[in-house]
């Protein structure tokens, strides 16, 4: 996104107040634009609150994470996910092991837990308890999907974390709280006030675009009636997943944030959602999949997850 765009749809939020959080991540690596300390700044100039989501690996870099802090970043998400040597390999990174990335994490953990500052980071865990049910096409995507291996991993990343350190007196407080944590649910683990853990259950959700699958007629997601996305070219978006663009209608260029919002077409799968129809035709073949069987357990799934097990 050219930075000239960035800061107008700043200057637009800060104005109006239309979003309560600013996220820069749209299915992307946001420390990777050339300007991203920029508009970090600017956003803090203008009182815009900021949510960045970021693997973590460029962090180190260029004293970014310095900059975020006196930035006044809100909170700072990053997305371990994979949370030891085995599952990391599938997400097929280059020029770095884990061993080194666990480094890089363990280190930007610890600076947040020390500094005097507002900024929160969050370190995201995968769980994928429902793999062989919701995800059928994943079963080889097994990330502690039992309660077991994700409060051993949980644990694992504790004591890296706080151990040998002047928080170490934390630990046990933070021992007892993943005893809590089950792989069926999102989890947050504090570990002070400016660190915690949350894990969630991952899912298929638009994966599967270029395969014919039997479409969704009902289901739920919060989508535009939590968040919306505007893309690098100005593309609005009102799916989290939706990268390159497919339930666009409007360009920021030409239609202000209001506008965009307020906009039948917007409006018409809004209402469809608090009814549980899928309307959309990207949302029909998001929360269908590949049989009637399988298609059928998602979109009931959808309903499950997003209006009970997630808001419990």
């Amino acid at each position: 996104m050219p930075l000239e765009m960035a800061r107008s749809i700043l200057d637009d939020i800060g104005r109006t107040g239309i979003a309560k959080l600013v996220l820069f991540h749209v299915m992307g690596e946001p420390a990777l634009h050339p300007h991203f300390i920029d508009i970090v700044r600017y956003a803090n100039h203008k009182n815009v609150a900021v949510c960045i989501t970021t693997n973590g690996s460029r962090i180190e870099k260029n004293d970014l994470l310095n900059t975020l802090i006196q930035a006044n970043a809100k909170q700072v998400i990053l997305s371990l996910q994979t949370p030891d040597e085995n599952t990391f390999s599938m997400r097929g990174a280059r020029g770095v092991s884990f061993e080194d990335y666990a480094e890089y994490v363990t280190s930007i953990a610890r600076t947040f837990m020390n500094n005097g500052h507002e900024s929160e980071l969050v370190i995201h865990f995968l769980s994928s308890p429902l793999r062989k049910l919701m995800i059928p096409i994943a079963k080889e995507l097994s990330i502690a999907d039992t309660s077991k291996k994700l409060r051993s991993h949980l644990q694992a990343w504790a004591e890296r974390i706080l151990k040998g350190t002047s928080n170490e007196h934390r630990l046990s407080n933070v021992q007892r709280q993943i005893t809590r944590a089950r792989s069926f649910k999102e989890n947050k683990i504090f570990i002070n006030d400016r660190l915690s853990f949350q894990t969630r259950i991952v899912g298929d959700w638009a994966t599967h675009f270029d395969t014919k699958v039997v479409n969704a007629r009902v289901g739920y997601c919060p989508g535009i009636q939590d968040n919306f996305g505007i893309l690098w070219n100005g593309d609005y978006t009102f799916c989290c997943t939706d990268y390159d663009g497919r339930t666009s209608t409007h360009n920021y260029s030409d239609t202000s944030i209001q506008d965009y919002l307020s906009n039948e077409v917007v409006q018409k799968v809004v209402r469809g959602f608090r009814r549980f129809r899928v309307l959309h035709p990207y949302c029909k073949q998001c929360l269908g999949d590949k049989n009637m069987l399988n298609s059928l357990v998602k979109q009931v799934g959808s309903i499950v997850y997003f209006k009970w097990i997630k808001k419990r």
